[in-house]
């Protein structure tokens, strides 16, 4: 694909951004780009400066989907490229289970298995980011228990 832009952002659904190439696999949200990620991102090696990735990464199976998929993200990252994840806390709880299309969840020590080789060699895992910024943020709504992992993660 010609690329418009070196950023992506992954499962856009409504939330589409200027300046980004938006990717989502329901065609009713009219992306840019309509692609099922769990077969990979249609995208060279090194070719993006940023992929980002909001209340999505919860959507993809757990185990080797999600694995593949992260392995991906960090292949299509050019060197020195950010890739930025909200997810819900599973450490909280709320967020993470009341949905019930969330079929992984994720605490801020999932990040581990992405960015320390200790525990990403105990599965051969070849993503390897730099954490750059991570913290637990609350919801913007009044009166909610929610929180979120945002993470941002530099390919290294």
């Amino acid at each position: 694909m010609t690329l418009k832009s070196g950023k992506i952002n992954l499962g856009c659904g409504q939330a589409k951004l200027e300046g980004y190439i938006n990717i989502d696999s329901n065609p009713d949200m009219k992306p840019d780009l309509l692609c099922n990620l769990i077969n990979g991102i249609p995208f060279e090696d090194n070719s993006l400066d940023e992929v980002r990735a909001y209340d999505f990464l919860e959507h993809i199976p757990a185990g080797k989907p999600i694995i593949r998929l992260m392995e991906e993200i960090y292949r299509v990252l050019k060197p020195g490229g950010k890739f930025e994840s909200s997810t819900p806390d599973a450490q909280y709880g709320q967020a993470a289970f009341q949905d019930p299309t969330h079929i992984s969840f994720w605490v801020q020590n999932s990040w581990l298995y992405y960015s320390d080789k200790a525990y990403s060699s105990l599965y051969g895992i070849k993503a390897h980011f730099k954490i750059q910024l991570m913290e637990r943020v609350p919801s913007l709504e009044s009166n909610s228990q929610l929180y979120w992992n945002h993470v941002v993660a530099i390919k290294e």
